[in-house]
Parts: structure tokens; C-alpha cells; sequence
């Protein structure tokens, strides 16, 4: 802000144009300094409301920073104003992905796809995924099968396709693209995209095992320390996991997922004053997820701090009121408090729901 600041003294009479302020927001989003970009996207439209070019790059700092709801709320601004615009079509679907929000994103994406542009392949790859995590899994892998037989098909559509077959229960053919990938890309990444197919459909011994092969082959590959991590904590081995996750937010500090995680999995294990830190951070980035909330309040409420629980408690209810675990830590929020006849009602939810059958497990929601 500092920075910014300093650029718009008068000089010689003269203010610094809106043209130069822009500049200068694009050279510091060149150079990753996002806060400098932020602050003089935001002065370029303090003058001109409806610059398109400095909403779109505002939302690809959002995004960068992996703060997806700001980036929706800026790309559907900027398209308010091109409606039509590709680029912003794109950019908004991905935020959209970011936010598990694949219906709308669908949406987005089955539009671009149709219009003629260097961007339709990617559009098409994108909507079959959304289809895919809608349940529209056949048709998922209809349209993926074409883009397969496209001139050099990227990693995601050999991912999202055995991950497809996965799901129809055709292991031959989800098998046959595996030995596609192990044929065309380093042997590291291969094993990674094949791990991330099993950890996406929920069969993690399998995932792991891909995991330690991808880093038998290069253990510095990206984000393999995240999804090592992910995956063990899946498979309820905390101490390993916590080194992954540790390592994976060493590699990459502001990385939101690793927070997430590492944040909730500190709570499991005990260690609430840390985790308390790193969900904070979270919830800020994130305000979406209703498993921060959850967490934060069932750390606060360890912490001895039931008033504070319990408003972090309800949030987490009131977006996800079929789970039982929230209604559980609702329910002793609420006793300690002494308000006994809402505890015995959250209580009661909680036996409805059968909690032995909705064990706690940690994923980003």
C-alpha cells in the first residue's frame, strides 16, 4: 500500500495517470506482489468503475491467492460488462472448480465449449469434469475418450478418464489409460495422477501406494508432499501424515489446502492453539468451507472458550446440518453454556444421525 501510495504523489502539479497506475498494478502481479497489484487494481476502478482489464487481473489475483469467492464475485462483475468475454467465461468456471461449485461451473463451461476459439478443447476438458463430479459420469467419459484422441492430450484428461472408469467399475479400461500415462510422462508424475484418480474415488491404501512409488522417482515433485499427506490422514496414520503436511507448507507457505489440513489435523491430535492458527488463516482465505468453522469451534471449545465454540459451531451446522459430528460438538457447546434443553435437542440430532455411522474424517468441505 506503501508503494502505491508514494506513486500517486502529485509530481509536478500532475497526478500519475490511470493508465500509469495500471502499469504499475501489472508489473507488480508480474513480479507475484499481489498486494501492490491489488491496491492499484482497486485505485484503477476507484476512477473508472467499469475497467474490464482491472477487474479481470483483480480476479486473477483472487485466484492466485486462493481466495476463490472474492474471484467469483469479481469475474461475475467483469462479465456483467462482457458477458461473452472467453477469458473471464474461463477464469470464473475455475474459480467455480475451486469451490466444488461444478454445477455452475457446467454451466460456464457447456457455453464456452460451443463457441469456436483457441479455448474450446480446455472448455470441453473442463466441462466433462464438471459433468463428472455431477454424477454425469458416462457422458463424462464419452467426451473425454474424443479429447484423448486429440494431438497431445493434456495430463487432466487422462486423469479425470481413468478416474471416470474407476466409477463405472471398468478397471481394464481405467488400467489401460494408466499404462498410457507411464508410457508418455515421467514415471514420478505418471504414479502422482494415478494416486490422485484412487485418493478421488475414496480408495486410499491404493493411492499410497502410487504416492511412495511417485516419490521413490523424484521425491521433489509438486505437491506430492500435500497429497501424501491427504492420503494418510485418510488412512487415520496422524504422525506421518502431520511430517507430509508440515513438509508440503514448508514447500509452499501459503499454500490454503496444506493449511486446512495440517490446521485440522493439529485439532484431532490435541494440539489446538497451533491449529487454531493455521485455520484462522483459512477461514479468511476461505470463508466457504463449513469444516473450518467446524474445527475452529471444536478447538475453542477445548480451549475452554464455549461462547466463542458455539458461534463457530453454528455456522458449521447451519451448512452442514446432516453431519453428526458438528451437531456433536454443538450439543456439548451448548452444555456448557448451561443451556441444557438446546443441548438435549442438538444431542438428540446427534442420535438421529447415528453418529457411529458418520465417523469424523478430515477433508476439505
Amino acid at each position: 500500500m506503501l508503494f502505491l501510495h508514494l506513486a500517486l504523489i502529485l509530481y509536478q502539479g500532475q497526478t500519475v495517470s490511470t493508465e500509469s497506475v495500471f502499469a504499475q498494478a501489472a508489473r507488480a502481479i508480474a513480479a507475484g506482489d499481489y498486494k501492490a497489484a491489488e491496491a492499484g487494481f482497486k485505485e484503477v476502478l476507484r476512477r473508472e468503475p467499469s475497467n474490464l482489464g482491472a477487474l479481470g487481473n483483480l480476479g486473477v489475483i483472487y485466484s492466485r491467492q486462493n481466495a476463490p469467492a472474492k474471484a467469483v464475485e469479481t469475474y461475475q462483475r467483469a462479465l456483467r460488462l462482457a458477458p461473452n468475454e472467453p477469458g473471464l467465461m474461463l477464469n470464473l468456471g475455475l474459480a467455480y472448480l475451486k469451490l466444488d461449485n461444478y454445477a455452475s461451473a457446467k454451466l460456464l463451461f457447456a457455453k464456452l465449449a460451443e463457441q469456436p476459439s483457441p479455448r474450446q478443447l480446455q472448455a470441453r476438458e473442463l466441462h466433462a469434469i464438471s459433468q463428472l463430479q455431477t454424477g454425469e459420469i458416462e457422458t463424462a467419459a464419452t467426451t473425454l475418450e474424443a479429447l484423448l484422441n486429440q494431438p497431445q492430450p493434456s495430463p487432466g484428461v487422462y486423469h479425470f478418464l481413468a478416474l471416470a472408469y474407476v466409477k463405472l467399475k471398468q478397471p481394464a479400461k481405467a488400467q489401460q489409460v494408466f499404462d498410457q500415462l507411464l508410457s508418455k510422462l515421467p514415471a514420478a508424475q505418471a504414479h502422482y495422477l494415478e494416486g490422485r484418480v484412487w485418493y478421488d474415488a475414496a480408495i486410499f491404501d491404493r493411492a499410497l501406494a502410487n504416492f511412495e512409488k511417485a516419490s521413490k522417482s523424484d521425491a521433489s515433485l509438486k505437491g506430492l508432499s500435500l497429497e501424501l499427506g491427504k492420503t494418510l490422514v485418510s488412512l487415520r496414520n496422524y504422525p506421518e501424515a502431520e511430517v507430509h503436511l508440515r513438509k508440503a507448507l514448508d514447500l509452499t507457505p501459503d499454500d490454503v489446502e496444506a493449511k486446512y489440513f495440517l490446521g485440522a489435523l493439529l485439532v484431532q491430535q490435541t494440539q489446538h492453539a497451533e491449529g487454531v492458527a493455521l485455520l484462522s488463516q483459512v477461514q479468511l482465505a476461505r470463508p466457504d468451507l463449513w469444516g473450518t468453522a467446524y474445527y475452529l469451534g471444536k478447538a475453542q471449545l477445548a480451549l475452554g472458550k464455549p461462547a466463542i465454540a458455539l458461534t463457530l459451531l453454528k455456522e458449521a451446522a447451519s451448512r452442514a446440518p446432516n453431519e453428526a459430528p458438528v451437531q456433536y460438538q454443538l450439543a456439548r457447546a451448548l452444555q456448557s453454556l448451561g443451556r441444557k434443553t438446546e443441548a438435549a435437542q442438538a444431542f438428540a440430532r446427534v442420535s438421529k444421525l447415528q453418529l457411529a455411522n458418520n465417523s469424523e474424517s478430515i477433508v476439505m468441505k
